[in-house]
């Protein structure tokens, strides 16, 4: 699922089922960044280079690089930006300017870091010092504070189960194998992930990037002539692109005590696919089942698994196809064998609102989580939100993370609603509420998508549907020795219900407000912790009694950060929770951590 980037929140008082909404008020302080001169060795100054180079000491007076590594990188960081800025760009056989491009790249940065310092005080203003500390500090480069792994090892906590790694979607990294001419450069380049993305996108015109990352809309396979696969290697979900981390510092902590690439596996996957085409593409499942065998004969222990956002949904599924005849012939007990501890970091096991919205209007305002891949996504006409509600349709992992479990679970009208529409002509969709706007619940919203999207889609993403995965149907495995964790946080406004204005002349509904819920922002906290908390706990969909251990972090976010820093719990960023990650580390130890909840999960009235 494609997350969250900074945007100004709504607030309002719920009525009649729609929640008439209020822009939330903009906090106007600032505080400006205290910044010092810094000095080179026997006080010669230095202020003419960039001062994370030269040296400073930083608001937290971390000091991330020594002296003289600055040194030795001073010289070559000024000729490679002089080559980059006086080369032409036939030099580097590009057919767009790189300086003109780097410049945009920097325009949208600054212009999103001004908008933080509007939103929460304390921001310093906008100065690449201040930029590149801010990236460096929520990344795993810190020397001079301890690591959770450093602190755990200090503990005595050891290594104790090998580690598979199933990453959440849009982190793993896709490389072009096979493109038309206007994608020949860039043969096992990235299309996702890396700043290759970046300059993909920039030398390509954006209908051709474009017809690269989609997929066929028949199949949700790979369309004619086109081949774009997951970049393999730990390193690929490890970092989103330099100084962006996602399980950099989970892995490095997990290295603090005594894991290396021997018993810490991953398995990177094509994220625009759905479990089933996975399967008949790469054969994922196939290549998951034997990796979890060929770890238990080489360790003679079973695995503790680590699953992120869509990972959990796909680790699910596979826990039914594994033992299943029609799927992978393992027999009932293999998961017992195989499988000791399950961690579901920030998994919506009850799928995700802005999916629908997603593919009924193409609206991502509220969906994109990388701070410039906003004004990357809007700034050409082709990713329109026409443009990216056609690149949505064609990704079949949208099914698989659809609202489940209809008013049972999301409410019904006069209560709760999840679209009403509104606006001159509305009346083709239904009649009015008292409120003036059409209400349609979870499942009508989803007929409506469905309708408005087209048949094809429909056909595509309801093909060879199973009831794999579905945590409302599919009963967890039988095991005596498995156990689940579901570590998520809470505390920031989710997208949950939204209020839609039909534009009749055009035909096209566009969003008018957003109703927003407890949750991680991106997965409300009934998707997040109802199964864990409550669902899971029941004879029917727990039958041999596994134990389910809910963790809740409360959103504590950084002042100083643009992701957050250690205390953050917004669903990416999770990753980079100082204690998640600690959480994490005493569950690979083999110690039980114990069930936390700081929300109102318990509640929730359904089922």
């Amino acid at each position: 699922m494609i997350i969250i980037m900074l945007e100004a929140r709504y607030s309002g008082d719920q009525h009649c089922g729609v929640e008439k909404m209020a822009p939330r008020r903009r906090r106007k302080g600032k505080a400006k960044e205290e910044e010092e001169e810094g000095k080179e060795e026997g006080g010669r100054s230095a202020t003419w280079l960039p001062q994370w180079l030269v040296g400073r000491k930083t608001p937290e007076s971390v000091q991330f690089m020594s002296d003289r590594t600055r040194r030795k990188l001073a010289i070559p960081a000024l000729i490679l930006v002089v080559a980059i800025l006086f080369s032409s760009p036939q030099d580097f056989e590009l057919d767009f300017d790189p300086v003109e491009e780097i410049s945009k790249v920097g325009d949208s940065f600054a212009n999103q870091w001004k908008e933080l310092a509007r939103l929460a005080p304390g921001v310093p203003d906008f100065s690449f010092d201040a930029a590149f500390f801010s990236m460096i500090k929520d990344s795993a480069m810190l020397t001079d504070t301890k690591r959770p792994g450093q602190e755990a090892k200090e503990r005595g906590l050891r290594k104790s189960y090998p580690i598979v790694i199933i990453p959440g979607a849009t982190t793993t990294g896709l490389e072009i194998w096979k493109g038309k001419a206007c994608a020949k450069a860039y043969f096992k380049q990235r299309l996702w992930g890396s700043m290759t993305m970046f300059s993909s996108f920039a030398s390509m015109d954006g209908a051709c990037w474009l017809e690269h990352i989609s997929m066929n809309l028949s199949t949700g396979l790979d369309p004619d002539d086109i081949t774009v696969r997951p970049a393999e290697g730990l390193s690929n979900v490890e970092y989103f692109m330099p100084g962006f981390g996602i399980w950099a510092q989970v892995v490095e902590s997990l290295a603090d005590i005594g894991y290396d690439n021997s018993d810490l596996y991953v398995h990177p996957y094509d994220w625009r696919m759905d479990a089933l085409r996975l399967q008949k593409r790469d054969g994922l499942l196939t290549r998951m089942k034997h990796t979890f065998e060929s770890s238990f004969e080489v360790h003679n222990k079973p695995a503790c698994v680590l699953t992120h956002s869509y990972g959990d949904t796909l680790m699910r599924y596979f826990m039914s196809w594994v033992e299943s005849d029609e799927g992978g012939k393992g027999g009932r007990g293999w998961v017992d064998k195989y499988i000791h501890r399950y961690v579901n970091i920030g998994g919506p096991t009850l799928g995700v609102p802005k999916v629908v919205t997603a593919l009924l209007s193409g609206d991502t305002s509220d969906s994109i989580w990388l701070p410039d891949f906003g004004a990357f996504l809007t700034d050409r006409s082709v990713l329109s939100k026409s443009g990216r509600s056609l690149w949505f349709r064609s990704m079949s992992s949208g099914s698989a993370m659809l609202p489940h479990g209809g008013e049972e679970i999301w409410g019904k009208p006069p209560h709760e609603t999840f679209l009403c529409i509104s606006g001159p002509g509305a009346e083709k969709f239904g009649k009015r509420s008292s409120e003036g706007c059409v209400p349609y619940t979870t499942t009508e919203s989803i007929e409506l998508m469905f309708k408005r999207s087209g048949e094809e889609t429909r056909s595509m993403w309801e093909a060879d549907r199973t009831t794999w995965g579905e945590a409302l149907v599919e009963p967890l495995p039988l095991s005596k020795n498995l156990k689940i964790y579901c570590l998520y946080g809470v505390g920031v406004d989710t997208e949950r219900a939204y209020n839609y204005r039909y534009d009749a002349k055009n035909d096209k509904l566009e969003t008018d407000s957003i109703i927003f819920t407890d949750g991680d922002g991106t997965v409300p906290l009934i998707s997040l912790g109802y199964m864990c908390a409550k669902g899971w706990k029941t004879k029917k969909l727990n039958p041999s009694g596994v134990k389910v251990t809910t963790r809740e972090y409360q959103h504590k976010p950084a002042t100083l950060s643009l992701r957050g820093g250690p205390g953050t719990s917004d669903h990416v960023n999770i990753l980079l929770n100082a204690e998640v990650i600690g959480d994490i580390l005493e569950i690979a130890a083999g110690i039980d951590v114990q069930e936390r909840i700081i929300s109102n999960i318990h509640d929730v009235q359904s089922m």
